[in-house]
């Protein structure tokens, strides 16, 4: 608490040291890449956003941000923010853990923070520069100045963002109805809300859960909870398991069926991503795509190879010799392959689909798709459901305008 009021108040402020993750060697000045933490700038808009560190590469800069969050639960960037240095903008290329637009990362409660890395178009470190958004309110940056006399090592921004992997929260809407989506530790979850009367009047939420993990996850849809808000008090309803519900079926069915056809148009649910793993969601902006470079997708970097690393003077560590320049670039180019893998993944799951929910493992890199029945209420001006997965919870909830737009 006492570091977060530190940041309420100086308008310029001076950033004498950094807590550095441990490496396991150091990185020497270079004169093709550098990596400064000591720097000036105002930021009196919004205090509770602070520049960490500015990391200079070849053919991009890195600056590494971190908010904290005061009141709003809320916060996002857009693609629009850039840095500028006097009449030429440097876009940016790529977000790491930072959602942007109609993505927004959600916080459990005040006091929490998000660390995130911003991508840009290589600048020019000797001159000033502002950072700004014409969409996002909390970049506005002025008089950014950076000590190119003071060096330290690179920030791992794969380690840097894994301290607060991103909680996004996403609406988008199918054959016109809402689709509520969370992109957190490597699962992507999304609602869709129906009312259905085959056997009974009925809420029926339909559910897809994919798993980028390393790691198996369960469905159990014992950790699916939903309650009714009627005239501002909250009652809790009855999620109708799978044995229940077979016998509320008059006949039994030889194929059970997947209602609405949200499977049929949410192949590209996860579209938006360059990256999605347990650490981070990252995000490749439209000028990223079209310059085509960044440590994302990133042709000039992997057709570099290891030459402009050889720059960095090697240092004894442990009684091994390590160039830093080739490490780092290695581990970026490795981190380029698997994210071009995983992108492919993103667009081809192995699917397990089956119809009415029940216990279920889901594997890494699949997905799985189905729904549950609540029973409906007519009064109900407000819908409220919690999922638990993997020990994370995701909330939903829909207003009295969508309750009423379902059965229409």
């Amino acid at each position: 608490m006492k570091l977060l009021i530190a940041y309420l108040f100086p308008k310029v402020r001076k950033i004498h040291s950094i807590a550095f993750l441990f490496m396991s060697f150091i990185l020497l000045a270079t004169p093709t890449f550098s990596q400064y933490n000591y720097l000036e700038f105002k930021n009196e808009s919004t205090p509770e956003l602070v520049i960490k560190q500015v990391d200079q590469y070849d053919f991009s800069t890195v600056v590494h941000f971190t908010y904290n969050t005061i009141s709003n639960l809320r916060f996002n960037g857009s693609e629009d923010i850039k840095i500028m240095q006097g009449d030429k903008p440097k876009e940016m290329i790529t977000s790491y853990n930072l959602p942007l637009d109609e993505k927004v990362h959600m916080f459990n409660e005040t006091g929490e923070h998000l660390n995130f890395s911003l991508e840009f178009e290589k600048i020019d470190l000797g001159m000033p520069l502002q950072i700004s958004s014409a969409n996002s309110k909390y970049f506005n940056f002025e008089s950014v100045s950076i000590d190119t006399t003071q060096k330290g090592v690179f920030q791992n921004v794969d380690a840097f963002v894994s301290q607060t992997p991103s909680r996004e929260y996403y609406v988008f809407y199918h054959e016109g109805f809402p689709v509520l989506k969370y992109a957190y530790k490597g699962i992507v979850l999304a609602v869709k809300l129906q009312y259905d009367q085959t056997y009974g009047a009925h809420f029926q939420p339909q559910i897809i859960v994919q798993n980028y993990n390393k790691k198996d996850i369960l469905v159990d849809p014992a950790k699916i909870f939903a309650q009714y808000g009627i005239k501002g008090k909250h009652f809790n309803a009855l999620v109708i398991d799978y044995k229940k519900y077979l016998n509320n079926v008059k006949r039994a069915q030889s194929n059970e069926r997947f209602y609405t056809g949200l499977v049929d148009g949410i192949a590209a649910i996860s579209a938006g991503y360059s990256y999605i793993s347990a650490n981070s969601n990252t995000y490749v902006t439209a000028n990223g795509r079209s310059l085509n470079y960044g440590f994302f997708g990133n042709n000039l970097y992997a057709n570099a190879g290891y030459s402009s690393g050889s720059a960095y003077a090697s240092t004894n560590v442990s009684g091994r010799s390590f160039d830093g320049g080739k490490v780092f670039m290695a581990a970026q180019i490795a981190k380029q392959n698997m994210d071009n893998l995983r992108a492919q993944q993103v667009q081809k799951l192995n699917t397990l689909q089956s119809g009415y929910i029940k216990l279920n493992t889901i594997f890494t890199n699949s997905d799985y798709e189905g729904y549950i029945n609540i029973p409906y209420a007519k009064n109900a001006d407000k819908f409220l459901m919690k999922i638990e997965i993997n020990n994370n919870e995701f909330f939903f909830e829909w207003d009295d305008k969508e309750l009423k737009n379902l059965i229409m």
